[in-house]
């Protein structure tokens, strides 16, 4: 993929930048934290102007909480899943080194709720295992899971506990012939379906976390012709969970363009997907160069 092609989608991001340094969900819309911090890591790993960097970064300062946490909706703290991108979003900048630093504590003190496992209940899955949630005091999943690792195995000294429990609960909700939804495998006697944008998240947190053997059949899953799709969250994902294994080959950044380019017959994305596409894009696949000091280490 050609940087000069990508430079439309990277003026149509900045135009989403707000008054007060944030970025707007949509265009014309309010700023979110989501779409904020989605934005300072695309624009990061894209080389982009540092003032407006800094801004989001300062928004999402703005936005923290007391306690740590980065909520959806300030009226509605428990809404706390944003706090994991915020917390990606300030790694590169040690000017930001407190607010990450609360946001990491505040991610380590509130995992998904767990009970005891019950081998005759309705889910197929360890229920005892503890990771990270949508919302706060409800069960762990999938996405929210991997984005917590993914930010918090780039701090300094990263909580190894934490991190390996996240990992069995990966690799616990992983399906019997590949790939993850968004964290069941069986409800009641029924086995579910992998969803792309589920196995992407899933792989990049495990990179490095759990032997390519044990997920060989959800990077053979991510890798074929199911989950070519050119829609943002399953095209994003797919580079960044094969990316993670070194699989991000010419046709998965090909796939990127492909799905950016869909914006002029559907019409623009959001921007947290739009944001999502370019640091997949710029970053080949590879998110630690979105929470890196240099884009390109």
């Amino acid at each position: 993929m050609e940087p000069e092609s990508l430079s439309p989608h990277w003026g149509a991001l900045l135009a989403r930048a707000v008054p007060g340094g944030g970025f707007a969900a949509s265009p014309d819309g309010p700023a979110r934290p989501d779409a904020t911090a989605w934005a300072a890591m695309a624009l990061h790993a894209g080389g982009g102007p540092p003032d407006r960097i800094r801004d989001a970064r300062r928004y999402l300062a703005g936005e923290q909480a007391a306690d740590g946490r980065v909520p959806y909706l300030p009226q509605r703290p428990e809404t706390a899943w944003p706090t994991a991108l915020a917390l990606a979003a300030w790694l590169p900048d040690p000017d930001f080194a407190a607010p990450a630093a609360r946001a990491a504590a505040w991610l380590l003190g509130h995992p998904g709720k767990a009970w005891q496992a019950d081998k005759n209940g309705i889910f197929g899955h360890d229920t005892s295992l503890k990771g990270w949630n949508w919302i706060e005091g409800t069960h762990s999943w999938v996405e929210p899971t991997a984005q917590a690792m993914l930010a918090l195995s780039a701090i300094d000294g990263p909580p190894e506990a934490a991190l390996a429990e996240g990992a069995r609960l990966l690799l616990d909700r992983q399906l019997p012939s590949g790939g993850w939804n968004y964290g069941n495998t069986r409800v009641f006697y029924n086995m579910l379906l992998p969803i792309p944008e589920c196995t992407g998240h899933a792989l990049a947190a495990l990179a490095g976390r759990a032997g390519r053997e044990a997920v060989a059949a959800s990077l053979a899953y991510l890798a074929g012709p199911d989950c070519a799709a050119p829609t943002p969250l399953a095209a994003a994902w797919r580079a960044f969970g094969l990316g993670a294994w070194g699989q991000a080959e010419d046709a998965i950044m090909q796939n990127l363009a492909l799905t950016l380019s869909r914006q002029e017959r559907h019409g623009p994305y959001d921007t947290a997907l739009l944001a999502q596409l370019l640091a997949a894009a710029a970053s080949r696949g590879r998110f630690a160069a979105l929470v890196a000091r240099s884009p390109h280490a």
